[in-house]
């Protein structure tokens, strides 16, 4: 100890510690990461406790807001997370409108519970149930657009297309399909509606549904107007098929004898080119309208299809909205019935993976041309014309030499950019 006293020893010792010592100080005096924010639980595939009760009050029609109630039970004392659906099927990408999610309020006995949203992902929230507590009553409102600049107008005087995804918040930790659901549906007076969820009850406005699971709720949308006309694709058939239609005015109902046989005709034809059905009944929603929003996507035993208000009325003008609905009808097979298995998720905030839309879409759009030439929504030059028409577009893509087909789903769809 005597030797460090002197200054060769107090030297040799700064040299040690700028060796040692000194640069541990420096280190840790860099910015280091903040901890992450505790985990989501993953899903796993197992009952949910209890039914969500999912009321929706779907009457301010001229506000356009959907509000929305949920009791949901709990386990008493333990944290709790709720999710928005992010990753929407049919839209194979991040799609769920969680900026339109407004007003949430969550009490419990009485009492409210404050939430806390989660720093990374904006789509869980957060929750700390107290003793005692073994349901959270939930309250939002989904703003819908108003303007086309803020998205898909939804809600018009004379008509709404309710998507379940833009109303419902569940539980992490489990697979969609273990979670039940007991919906309900309030509409303005005098509206009618069609979905494929059967209704256990209907009147004075409100119709409640029998209970579903999560993933066939969020499957099952609902078209409802105030001019509503449900056509029977089917007659006679054990295995209904209806084509409900929502329009702007009624006159645009004008069906023409040959246009329903055609539309009869696309179930024939259908049945016929897959050899099955695996639905109990199928449900087409049809929008004629220039007010509501455009849209094709597909259900397992629905479709939402949105077009043009003179589809019927304007039937030689408009030859390129008629493949719309055998677009559609075939994912029932393709894409719903069969899903490319990094398509599927355990639930709605879970990532898809892309890899097969090529098949999931490409394959489809092929098809749904086949049947619309097949059923004579198409004639069979029309059907020519449109098959070529495509491959002509394709011969000339110069992104197809340098870029694999996969990479041409992945990147614009999951990053949500415009691809190239």
């Amino acid at each position: 100890m005597s030797r460090l006293k002197s200054p060769s020893g107090i030297f040799l010792l700064c040299c040690i510690l700028s060796l040692t010592g000194g640069s541990a100080l420096a280190q840790s005096a860099n910015p280091q990461p903040s901890p992450m924010p505790a985990s989501i639980p993953e899903p796993r595939d197992v009952p949910y406790p209890g039914a969500i009760r999912l009321s929706v009050d779907a009457t301010d029609i001229e506000r356009r807001i959907f509000r929305v109630h949920e009791t949901i039970p709990v386990r008493p004392g333990e944290p709790f997370v709720l999710l928005y659906p992010q990753w929407l099927p049919g839209n194979h990408g991040p799609g769920g409108r969680v900026d339109r999610l407004a007003g949430l309020m969550i009490h419990a006995n009485g009492a409210r519970l404050e939430w806390t949203r989660d720093p990374v992902n904006v789509y869980a929230f957060h929750v700390s149930v107290p003793v005692g507590v073994s349901a959270l009553d939930v309250e939002f409102q989904f703003l819908s657009a108003v303007d086309e600049s803020e998205g898909r107008i939804v809600v018009t005087p004379n008509m709404l297309n309710l998507q379940w995804s833009s109303v419902v918040l569940y539980p992490a930790g489990y697979f969609s399909r273990q979670i039940s659901v007991e919906p309900s549906v309030r509409l303005p007076e005098g509206w009618q509606l069609a979905t494929a969820l059967e209704s256990v009850s209907s009147g004075d406005g409100l119709t409640t549904f029998k209970p579903v699971p999560l993933n066939t709720l969020v499957d099952s949308p609902i078209f409802a107007g105030r001019y509503f006309e449900r056509l029977d694709l089917d007659p006679g058939a054990s295995v209904p098929v209806h084509l409900n239609i929502v329009a702007d005015r009624p006159e645009l109902f004008e069906v023409k004898p040959e246009q329903l046989m055609a539309h009869r005709a696309l179930v024939q034809q259908a049945y016929k080119l897959y050899g099955s059905h695996h639905y109990d009944h199928y449900e087409f929603l049809l929008a004629l309208t220039d007010e509501m929003g455009d849209i094709g996507l597909e259900h397992h035993q629905s479709s939402e299809d949105g077009t043009v208000p003179g589809y019927f009325t304007g039937w030689e003008k408009n030859a390129g909205e008629r493949d719309l609905l055998p677009h559609e009808y075939t994912h029932s097979w393709n894409g719903k019935f069969r899903r490319p298995a990094d398509l599927w998720t355990p639930n709605f905030n879970v990532p898809m993976r892309d890899s097969l839309l090529w098949v999931y879409e490409g394959q489809t759009q092929y098809w749904g041309f086949v049947l619309a030439g097949r059923s004579g929504l198409l004639t069979r030059q029309q059907t020519l014309d449109v098959l070529a028409m495509s491959a002509a577009a394709y011969d000339h893509r110069v992104g197809r030499e340098w870029r694999a087909l996969q990479d041409t789903t992945n990147d614009p769809i999951t990053a949500m950019r415009s691809p190239i």
